[in-house]
């Protein structure tokens, strides 16, 4: 028995469609903690658009150059 791995612009959009729980998970226990971190919740929000502009990057193959030239 063989088990196929899953091509790359599969594995990009799994990895997109999971991204979503984790980014709203990430954002509710921020909003939530007692601790008073809710000053950490813009920076949050921009770290997980930045990771999936990153990941939408590597899945169109056009638009990498130029969002790599902004680096």
């Amino acid at each position: 028995m063989v088990v196929r791995k899953p091509g790359g612009i599969r594995r990009r959009l799994i990895m997109l469609g999971t991204a979503g729980g984790s980014i709203a998970d990430l954002i509710r226990g921020t909003w939530r903690s007692e601790s008073g971190n809710r000053w950490l919740l813009p920076l949050a929000v921009f770290l997980c658009v930045f990771g999936l502009v990153l990941i939408l990057a590597t899945t169109v193959e056009a638009l990498a150059p130029f969002i790599y030239a902004i680096f």
